[in-house]
């Protein structure tokens, strides 16, 4: 119990409320124009552009990039379900695979891997 003592818990309640705020927004925004689909997308490029103006003029908190950096560990566990149904999509593909696999690398890892190179560079 005495890790709990040790959490910065004014820091994950603001972060909290910062992503969720900026996702909620830009959903409802999006549904307002016809588009509910693109309400993530937007939520995230949003609040990256907030943090990257944040950062320009000013300097981010050092406890809500802890806070992120931790959100972001923990959050890996969130995908493991997701990566067994994908291994079994896999396993019924068959001769599919291939393409399956280009369109993956193209669509999950290619900007995942622009996104850590912005993020390490501009935050």
């Amino acid at each position: 119990m005495n890790w709990i003592k040790h959490i910065d818990w004014p820091a994950w309640i603001g972060t909290l409320i910062l992503i969720i705020a900026f996702r909620e927004g830009a959903v409802w925004s999006m549904t307002q124009l016809n588009h509910p689909e693109l309400g993530n997308l937007v939520g995230l490029l949003s609040l990256l552009a907030v943090l990257f103006l944040w950062r320009r003029f000013g300097k981010i908190p050092l406890r809500l990039i802890d806070t992120n950096n931790k959100i972001m560990k923990e959050s890996a566990f969130a995908f493991l379900p997701i990566s067994a149904g994908a291994l079994m999509m896999l396993v019924h593909m068959g001769h599919k695979i291939p393409v399956f696999l280009v369109v993956l690398c193209v669509s999950t890892l290619i900007p995942l891997w622009i996104y850590a190179k912005m993020a390490k560079r501009w935050l």
